[in-house]
């Protein structure tokens, strides 16, 4: 049941990474989580997957596995967020994401 139960509590905070994503790129969460290959659809599933690890502090594994895709592509995802913050308005904007999800009070 553990094992169940952490799974859960992943999905809920990735749900929560989606959320916040779809909110601040005002897009849908339907979006995100779907497999549209747009660059927008991909931008913001990748910010998702960032935002879940380090937001939450999640590894690549669960996030992957809450999401129902692979570890390398969540990496993916973060190494190519990570690149774009270079960009001091991107960065900006990422950290304040990152914060929010940060912030959400969690029972443990």
């Amino acid at each position: 049941m553990k094992r169940k139960a952490r799974l859960a509590a992943d999905r809920m905070r990735v749900d929560m990474a989606v959320a916040l994503t779809a909110a601040a790129l005002d897009t849908t969460t339907d979006e995100i989580n779907g497999d549209g290959r747009s660059t927008r659809a991909v931008f913001a599933r990748q910010v998702a997957m960032y935002v879940a690890v380090v937001g939450f502090g999640m590894s690549y594994a669960r996030v992957a596995g809450a999401l129902g895709r692979d570890r390398s592509t969540v990496a993916h995802a973060c190494h190519a967020i990570e690149d774009r913050r270079d960009d001091a308005s991107f960065d900006r904007w990422i950290a304040a994401l990152e914060q929010s999800a940060a912030t959400v009070p969690v029972i443990a």
